[in-house]
């Protein structure tokens, strides 16, 4: 496993750059204290990366969600997702140098485009339709496909909206508009589009790490 394969694999280019010139404080003020998403780039996924280039928010762009009301509400709702999800969360996950060795992938800060789908700011879009607040432009994932909620401690939570070919954490399918609790390690599923979700202090110690072992001297 190497750290420098792992900075090869990962875009945007500005995400990068932010982890390999700036400390984590100063990475954190840019991108926010929030989960990152990290969508899979197969080598076929041309118009999947050419959507997430052009819709990707910039550095400080983007806007934070609004708790959810009455979040202990949601919580409860969550006991009702099948069981085999929540056991799938027993299971250990790999760790990010080894994804991000293994393929590319594109990171999105879970926050807001401020421009889009203003009628629910305690909710990220996703889906293929361009107004969405993070677009996936590929052929199994609905117009509308998921979104992703906080509740007022900064947990966060994935809700399929309906999908055709539904939304999956670790391999398990939820159920339609039942928000259900998502953590850094969690592997996720918009149809075929695979993603993992990870901390961003995790996303720019990765990064970093990539950039200090590329840069030093030969023999260390």
């Amino acid at each position: 496993m190497t750290f420098t394969a792992a900075l090869r694999n990962m875009a945007p280019e500005e995400l990068k750059h932010a982890a390999t010139t700036k400390g984590v404080s100063e990475f954190l003020t840019l991108y926010g204290d929030t989960p990152f998403l990290l969508v899979r780039l197969r080598p076929s996924d041309t118009d999947l990366a050419a959507g997430l280039g052009a819709t990707a928010l910039r550095a400080e762009a983007g806007a934070s969600v609004k708790p959810v009301i009455g979040s202990m509400e949601f919580r409860t709702q969550s006991a009702a997702v099948p069981v085999d999800v929540m056991n799938a969360r027993g299971k250990r996950q790999p760790e990010l140098v080894e994804l991000l060795e293994k393929d590319r992938y594109f990171g999105l800060a879970l926050r807001k485009r401020k421009s889009v789908e203003s009628l629910y700011p305690d909710r990220i879009s996703v889906g293929r339709a361009p107004n969405k607040d993070i677009v996936l432009r590929h052929q199994s994932v609905s117009k509308s496909h998921a979104w992703f909620e906080m509740d007022s401690e900064g947990n966060f939570y994935v809700a399929d909206s309906g999908s055709k070919n539904l939304t999956r954490i670790n391999g398990y399918g939820i159920l339609s508009h039942e928000p259900t609790p998502v953590a850094p390690g969690d592997l996720l599923c918009f149809g075929s589009i695979e993603a993992v979700l990870c901390s961003p202090r995790d996303l720019w110690a990765t990064l970093s790490g990539g950039a200090r072992r590329s840069t030093a001297p030969p023999g260390r």
